[in-house]
């Protein structure tokens, strides 16, 4: 074969699309940041900076091909706002206003992309700008001196190709003659081969080019490297070299070698070896080269103990958002391990192979058992199993937590499943299940979740469904609760449980199908099964929410319930509620003392709202009776502020600031207008009427003015109190502040009838002067407007007594 065949060969095989590397994109939106992850089968160099519009991110493989028309499938535009491919191996990252983004490398061939909200901390390396690369040359490229004549290779539809100066391979042979060309037919050189070549445009990556093309590329200055990198960057290889030496760090010796592709084993001097299979087929034959390079290629493997306690994969698997590795589906295959046979069989078959040939524990065996025991929904003997074996096998600790669930309906060491909701596996399930409260479900995978709920054995989705979907609805989410219901709806009537009729209660609540839920929920509470305590909780909850007052029986009925489940969560639930039940009805002697003798009274929630209640509703005995003696006497009462608040206020009100005092002594001061306005007027009531003023300062709300009125009052100045009065819209008020200010204006313009006709009476007689020697026509004058004036105030104290 000749050596040009074989170097033409090789180029286009280089540029050809099937030799492409896929890059896979993942995208994530999480509360503080949205991430971005760009993974290759092996190690990337990569260079982030600003560009024109953002960000550019630059891959020096320029041959790596990028899907981005599912970035924003799982997140907003709001700190990324758009992801382009602009030239091979360049991404352009335009970002949100007051957004920048930081980057790292999770390992080898995972970049992953940080955008966060704020602007960049100081000294970032990826705030240096990156200049994008140039479309069209301004200049041509600088040309050699004398150069030696090319060997023209025969026209095939791809570009030339120029060998380097001095290659024996391709100037063994002379030149043909240069081929003759028309005028009409324009010479695209390989320097005119850009992005605007009808490659670029179907593919978005550039077509092979030759070599000179690679001058054109512009030349981007290296990052200054952060002093804390280099420092963190020496402090890992001494880690690393002190554990190597102590053992901890092994070398990975299992890694393939890489065999000698047979083209890089040939000669250089003779080109001219006769090739039989050319002679036979009448073709040339390129050898194929063998890449033994495996994917993930690393001189290390890092395990943690995390990895080798869970045994979690480290090949190719699902990748979670946060950029961990899904648990396989084979760590919950509940039906593989209950199979269609009945328990007893099951077990009887597991139990003989607990034991091996010298009658010692078999840990598979262990594992097996524990298997079937969780299969069937036996969580604790699962545990006892593997309590009694003391095995350490890899699978334990997960089993550990998967019986805890079956049993508890959450985990006791939820944090083993951080991440994992977001796996396409039944790994997202579990996860789920594992703790009590659901918390952000941008990166759930439902179908997954959904999937494998659907394929557990039916004891089990009748035993976890009610629980599951009550935390969806929680969260709220009330689609998948609604699959969740009618994924254990479709087993029948082995299904038809009383939680899973709560279940759909509380999705006809959410729905606000109020009367169909009420109808769901009686039935339950009537039939005095195993679901009356929880449905009786919804029903006085529910109740409570719509401000109604719970029936006496109810209440009764839920203290009953509370004795038998004391001790447990629904126990406490129902007391609770019984608890606010009473004080709803304005039994708060009884509300009180419940509080005091189940030592609730440091459950700040309940005792706050009971306080809250008892200052706006409570009868001025019980008020004063659960101030002096019951309620705020309890020593480890807790109550927020809020709460004491209003307890103040009302205290202030009715005339025992001292009290009110104490009552906020431990409220810190936050500022809030409410705060305000009730110390203000505690600081009135205590005549301290300058610092009531400070405290209303800024506050423009009528209660705010009636105060300043009583400020203005106490200060002795009427008019500026009748002012404040009608500033906060009591009309009334204002007038009898005019009246006792002489200000009769005021007092015409604002009093009632009676008080407006003794101002018209007043004016219009004003009695005249009394001379040394009146006369009788004057005197009676003035009699008769006296006797007028005398009527129009008896009848202003003749005035019922809400007008006065």
């Amino acid at each position: 074969m000749k050596a040009r065949h074989v170097v033409l060969a090789l180029a286009l095989l280089a540029g050809s699309k099937a030799f492409a590397q896929e890059v896979e994109i993942r995208s994530g939106e999480h509360p503080d940041y949205s991430r971005l992850v760009f993974e290759t089968d092996a190690a990337q160099a990569w260079v982030l900076g600003r560009g024109p519009d953002g960000y550019l991110l630059k891959f020096d493989n320029p041959d790596l091909r990028f899907d981005l028309g599912g970035v924003f499938d799982r997140m907003p535009r709001r700190r990324l706002a758009d992801a382009a491919l602009v030239a091979p191996g360049l991404v352009s990252l335009r970002v949100g206003t007051d957004a920048h983004v930081e980057a790292f490398e999770l390992r080898p061939g995972v970049l992953v992309l940080d955008f966060r909200s704020g602007p960049a901390p100081n000294g970032s390396p990826f705030e240096a700008a990156l200049l994008p690369p140039v479309s069209e040359p301004t200049s041509p490229p600088p040309q050699a001196p004398e150069p030696p004549q090319p060997t023209v290779l025969p026209a095939p539809p791809a570009p030339s190709l120029t060998a380097p100066q001095g290659d024996p391979a391709t100037i063994a042979e002379p030149a043909p003659p240069p081929v003759q060309r028309t005028e009409s037919a324009a010479i695209r050189l390989p320097i005119d081969l850009d992005l605007r070549s009808p490659l670029a445009s179907a593919t978005g990556m550039k077509p092979p080019a030759a070599m000179v093309e690679q001058m054109l590329e512009p030349e981007i200055p290296p990052a200054e490297t952060d002093p804390r990198v280099a420092m963190m960057q020496s402090e890992l290889m001494k880690q690393i070299g002190r554990a190597t030496a102590q053992g901890l760090l092994e070398p990975a010796v299992d890694i393939p070698s890489v065999e000698a592709s047979p083209a890089s084993n040939e000669p250089h001097g003779d080109t001219t070896t006769p090739d039989h299979g050319t002679a036979e087929h009448g073709q040339a034959e390129t050898p194929e080269t063998e890449h033994h390079t495996p994917s993930d290629w690393r001189n290390m493997r890092v395990e943690t103990s995390m990895d080798l306690g869970l045994d979690f994969p480290s090949g190719d698997g699902p990748i979670a958002a946060d950029g961990t590795r899904c648990l396989s589906d084979s760590k919950f295959d509940l039906n593989g391990w209950g199979g269609d046979r009945t328990p007893g069989e099951v077990f009887a078959e597991k139990r003989a192979a607990l034991l091996d040939m010298r009658d010692a524990t078999d840990p598979a065996g262990a594992v097996g058992l524990a298997q079937a025991y969780i299969a069937f929904g036996f969580g604790a003997e699962a545990r006892a199993v593997l309590n009694v074996a003391g095995t350490d096998t890899p699978d334990v600790p997960l089993l550990r937590e998967l019986a805890a669930i079956v049993d508890n309906g959450q985990a006791d060491n939820p944090e083993l499943f951080d991440g994992q909701m977001s796996c396409p596996t039944r790994a997202a399930l579990w996860a789920a299940l594992a703790r009590p409260v659901l918390g952000d479900l941008s990166d759930l995978d439902r179908t997954a979740l959904l999937e494998s709920f659907s394929e557990l054995p039916i004891h089990i989705r009748r035993h976890l469904g009610p629980t599951l979907a009550e935390r969806f609805l929680a969260a709220g989410d009330q689609a998948t609760a609604l699959q969740i219901r009618n994924a254990v709806a479709r087993t029948g009537e082995r299904g038809r449980t009383e939680d899973l009729t709560i279940v759909e209660a509380q999705i006809e609540l959410a729905r606000g199908a109020d009367d169909k839920a009420d109808r769901k929920i009686e039935e339950v509470v009537s039939s005095g099964g195993q679901g009356t305590a929880d449905a009786l909780a919804l029903q006085i909850e529910t109740g409570l929410g719509r401000g109604r007052v719970p029936s006496v029986d109810s209440l009764n009925l839920a203290e009953s319930l509370a004795f038998e489940r004391r001790g447990t969560a629904s126990g406490t639930r129902l007391l609770t509620l019984a608890i606010r039940g009473h004080g709803a009805r304005g039994d708060f002697e009884t509300a009180f003392a419940m509080l005091a003798h189940h030592g609730l009274e440091a459950q700040t929630e309940l005792s706050s709202e009971l306080l809250e209640e008892l200052a706006q509703r409570g009868s001025d005995e019980a008020f004063m009776r659960e101030v002096y003696a019951g309620a705020m006497t309890l020593p480890k009462l807790s109550a927020d502020s809020e709460a004491r608040l209003a307890v103040a206020d009302r205290l202030t009100k009715m005339g025992f600031p001292d009290r009110a005092s104490a009552v906020l002594q431990p409220v810190k001061p936050r500022g809030t207008t409410r705060e305000r306005l009730v110390r203000a007027r505690l600081a009135l009531a205590q005549a301290r009427a300058g610092e009531a003023q400070q405290y209303l300062a800024g506050i423009e709300t009528a209660e705010a003015d009636e105060l300043r009125a009583q400020i203005a009052k106490q200060q002795g100045n009427l008019q500026s109190a009748a002012d404040y009065l009608g500033a906060a819209g009591d009309s009334e008020a204002q007038s009898a502040m005019a009246w006792r200010a002489r200000d009769w204006n005021g007092v015409e313009t604002l009093g009632a009838p009676e008080e407006r006709a003794f101002v018209q009476t007043r004016r219009e007689q004003e009695p005249a002067p009394i001379s040394d020697e009146p006369s009788l026509a004057v005197a009676r004058d003035a009699l008769g407007a006296s006797e007028t004036m005398r009527d129009r105030l008896q009848a202003i104290l003749n005035r019922p007594a809400t007008q006065n």
